[in-house]
């Protein structure tokens, strides 16, 4: 939506008080056209209404994706957390073993730079160092088993990489599908808001003076409506 587009009801009534106008409208249609003609308000902007009205019911809605992405940053850093006794008691065997009994020196395993990621809680970098890791521990892993290192505990940290790849990538789709998703709900909500101050302002102008008909196209009027909770028709789909 344009920066400058000033939304003339919150997202929340958008829908409902479109449905109060357009039951407004379709009735007054003919007035409408034939005062001020067809090309504006004749059958095609009917139409469009309902079309711009259809898709802001339809928008996926910012807070049902954030409520999805809620759950997905939990659960990785719930797993990332779950990581440093893994790498505390590794650290702890490598410690024990001679220089001479692992295939690089024990800085190279980058336990040090991993807990700094970890802390950072940078899931991307905690991912790439647990993959040279992995390999690095594959290859002493005679050396590790001969000080207690057990199958279980490679399997938990192999589970765990899986696991944080997987949330990390679908956190990386998230977020491009969210600015996507968003970009389109805020054109839907932009094109009914243009259509609304188009029927309102004709209306008020019209009926200007029949105080109760000019009231259903006034925006304080619409916004108590829905505040006590009335409700527009229901149309067929």
């Amino acid at each position: 939506m344009d920066k400058r587009t000033v939304l003339r009801f919150s997202r929340e009534n958008m829908w409902t008080v479109a449905g109060f106008v357009l039951d407004s409208f379709e009735a007054d249609q003919a007035t409408f056209v034939d005062l001020l003609g067809a090309d504006d308000f004749g059958p095609a902007f009917l139409t469009a209404f309902a079309a711009a009205r259809a898709q802001v019911k339809a928008a996926t809605g910012a807070a049902v994706r954030r409520g999805s992405g809620v759950v997905v940053t939990n659960r990785l850093y719930a797993n990332l957390d779950a990581l440093p006794p893994l790498l505390d008691r590794l650290d702890a065997r490598l410690g024990l073993l001679p220089a001479e009994a692992l295939t690089v020196p024990v800085k190279n395993f980058g336990l040090r730079a991993l807990r700094s990621r970890l802390r950072a809680r940078d899931a991307e970098a905690v991912s790439q160092g647990l993959g040279q890791l992995r390999h690095l521990i594959a290859d002493n892993r005679s050396a590790l088993d001969s000080k207690g290192y057990k199958k279980a505990e490679f399997d938990e940290l192999t589970a765990l990489h899986t696991a944080i790849d997987a949330d990390n990538a679908l956190q990386n789709v998230g977020q491009n599908t969210s600015q996507e998703t968003t970009r389109a709900e805020d054109a839907a909500y932009a094109t009914l808001n243009k259509l609304l101050g188009q029927v309102l302002r004709a209306g008020r102008l019209l009926f200007k003076n029949d105080k109760a008909k000019r009231r259903q196209y006034e925006q304080a009027a619409l916004n108590k409506r829905v505040t006590a909770g009335d409700v527009p028709p229901v149309r067929p789909v």
